[in-house]
C-alpha cells in the first residue's frame, strides 16, 4: 500500500512545482535555492495548523470535496471521476490531497486540522466569499495584470459592496492571493509604490505583456457578463462559447498530451500575439507528424479570436476588430456631415486692424516694463514669435491696466473707432479650448465653461495650415 505521508512523497514532485505552489500560499517565502522541498510543504503545512487558512484558501466545491473524503461513505470511484476533476487539481496543488490510480486521500500530517476545518465552517459565508472571489480571481485572469485600485473599483462597482472591504480582502484573503499576486511598481505617469495585481500564471510574460498593451490596448468600457467571470474562475477558458468548445473538443481528441498545449493557448491569447510559433511548436510534436491540422489551425484561430486578451485590456480580438470597425463608421459619419467652412476668418482689412492694436499694444507693454529695449514690435513685419514670448506673457498677466492706458495715452495716434476696438482688448483671455465644431462662417470651441464661436486671423480654423498656425 503507497504511504499516506506527504513528507515522504514530497521527493517524487520536481522543485519547480513545489516552489511554485509553495510561494503562493506561505506569505513570506523563501528563494528557490534557499529552501528544500520538504522544508516548503513544512511551511505550506504550518500555514494549515490554523484550520481557518484551509477554509480560506478553499472554494465552497473544494471543502465538499474534502468533506466527501473525510465521509467513509463517499464511494472512491466517484471521487475519482471525471465530475470532480477541478476539486482533485487545485486541492493536489494545495497539498491537501493526494492521489492515486485507485484512490485519492488527504495525507496523514494535515488529516486532523482538515478535520476541524470542515466541522468549523460557515457554508453561507464561504459561498459569499467564492461570489466575491470569482469576480475578483476571473478580473485578473482576463487582464493578466492591473492596477490594484482598478480591480478594487470593478468589483465594487458590480457587488456593491463597500472598495475598502474589497482593498482588505485583496491583502489578506488567502484564496485570492493563491491565484493573484500583489505588490507595487513604480511608474513614470502615476508615481511610485502603486499596489499591482498580477495574476500568478503570467508572471513570466509580464514584461512582454506591457509592451502588447502599449501597442495594443484599448482605451474602451469592458462588456460585463457575470456567467463568463464565474466560467474563467474554474476553468482556463469559457467553456460556455461554442467556439472554444468544440476547439477544445478536436484539441482532445488529436492523439498527444493536449493538456500539455494549453498553457501556450494561454499565453498566446493574453498577448494577442502572431499565432505561427503556437501553430509550429503543435506540429513538431512527434506524436502529430502526417497528421494535416490545416482544419485544426482554422478551429484554434476562430477560438482564440474569442478568447480575452490582456494586451487588449481584456477584449477578445473579435470585440476589437468591432470597436475598430464602429469606431471607423463613427469617423466616416463625421466626416461625412463636416461643412467646409467658407467665411471663417477675418476680412483682410478688419485682420490688419487686429495685428495693428495688438503689436501696438505689446509695442507698449515692452517700453513700459523694458522687457527688449533693443526690439520695436509696431508696424514691423516677420518677428520673431520666440523674441515675443516674454512680452506677450506680460502683456495678459497685466492686461487690463494696459489697455486702460493704451488708450489714454494713444501714442500711435490712433482715430476713435480704432480707441474704440482697442479697449475691447479687455475683454479677451488666454485658454485650453476644443474644437467642438466647424460651421462655415465661424468655429465652435468649448473650454470648462462655455461655448464660443470665433474667427480665424487670416484664413479659416479648418484649413490645415491655419491650425498649424495656431498650435505654434
Amino acid at each position: 500500500m503507497q504511504t499516506r505521508k506527504m513528507y515522504e512523497r514530497i521527493n517524487w514532485y520536481k522543485k519547480e512545482y513545489v516552489h511554485g505552489q509553495y510561494s503562493r500560499i506561505v506569505e513570506h517565502f523563501k528563494d528557490y535555492d534557499k529552501i528544500t522541498k520538504k522544508k516548503m510543504l513544512e511551511s505550506v503545512y504550518k500555514v494549515y495548523n490554523d484550520s481557518n487558512n484551509i477554509i480560506d484558501i478553499c472554494t465552497t466545491r473544494e471543502l465538499k470535496y474534502l468533506k466527501m473524503l473525510l465521509d467513509k461513505k463517499s464511494n472512491m470511484k466517484d471521487l475519482l471521476g471525471d465530475k470532480y476533476e477541478w476539486e482533485r487539481k487545485i486541492l493536489r496543488n494545495k497539498f491537501l490531497v493526494q492521489d492515486d490510480y485507485d484512490q485519492v486521500f488527504i495525507p496523514d500530517e494535515i488529516i486532523d486540522k482538515v478535520r476541524m476545518a470542515i466541522k468549523n465552517i460557515n457554508w453561507d459565508v464561504t459561498k459569499k466569499l467564492d461570489d466575491l472571489n470569482e469576480i475578483l480571481v476571473s478580473y485578473c485572469k482576463i487582464q493578466a495584470s492591473a492596477l490594484l485600485n482598478s480591480v478594487c473599483s470593478f468589483a465594487s462597482g458590480i457587488t456593491g459592496i463597500n472598495e475598502n472591504l474589497i482593498w482588505t480582502h485583496m491583502l489578506n484573503n488567502k484564496l485570492f492571493n493563491y491565484y493573484v499576486l500583489v505588490y507595487t511598481k513604480d511608474f513614470e505617469t502615476i508615481g511610485k509604490n502603486i499596489p499591482i495585481a498580477l495574476y500568478h500564471d503570467y508572471y513570466y510574460i509580464e514584461e512582454e505583456l506591457e509592451e502588447e498593451r502599449k501597442k495594443q490596448g484599448l482605451a474602451e468600457s469592458l462588456p460585463i457578463d457575470l456567467r463568463i467571470y464565474k466560467t474563467l474562475f474554474y476553468n482556463d477558458f469559457d467553456i460556455n462559447n461554442k467556439i472554444i468548445r468544440r476547439f477544445l473538443d478536436e484539441l482532445k481528441k488529436l492523439p498527444f498530451f493536449w493538456f500539455s498545449a494549453l498553457d501556450g493557448i494561454r499565453e498566446f491569447a493574453v498577448l494577442n500575439i502572431d499565432r505561427t510559433p503556437l501553430k509550429k511548436s503543435i506540429e513538431n510534436v512527434p506524436a502529430l507528424k502526417g497528421y494535416d491540422l490545416t482544419e485544426f489551425f482554422n478551429l484554434l484561430d476562430e477560438a482564440m479570436d474569442e478568447m480575452p486578451s490582456g494586451a487588449l485590456n481584456g477584449f477578445t480580438p473579435n470585440q476589437a476588430k468591432q470597436l475598430k470597425l464602429e469606431m471607423e463608421k463613427v469617423k466616416y459619419e463625421k466626416e461625412r456631415s463636416y461643412t467646409k467652412q467658407e467665411n471663417a476668418c477675418l476680412s483682410r482689412t478688419d485682420a490688419k486692424l487686429f495685428y495693428k492694436i495688438y503689436f501696438g499694444l505689446l509695442d507698449f507693454t515692452n517700453n513700459k516694463y523694458k522687457i527688449n529695449t533693443k526690439l520695436k514690435i509696431y508696424n514691423k513685419l516677420g518677428l520673431n514669435p520666440y523674441e515675443l514670448k516674454g512680452i506677450v506673457e506680460k502683456f495678459w498677466e497685466n492686461k487690463d491696466s494696459i489697455v486702460l492706458e493704451f488708450c489714454m495715452a494713444n501714442p500711435y495716434k490712433f482715430n476713435k473707432e480704432e480707441l474704440n476696438v482697442t479697449s475691447e482688448f479687455k475683454k479677451g483671455f488666454r485658454d485650453l479650448v476644443i474644437i467642438a465644431k466647424y460651421e462655415k462662417e465661424y468655429t465652435a470651441v468649448m473650454n470648462r465653461n462655455k461655448t464660443y464661436m470665433i474667427k480665424g486671423l487670416n484664413d479659416n480654423i479648418d484649413n490645415r495650415e491655419c491650425k498649424i498656425k495656431c498650435v505654434s
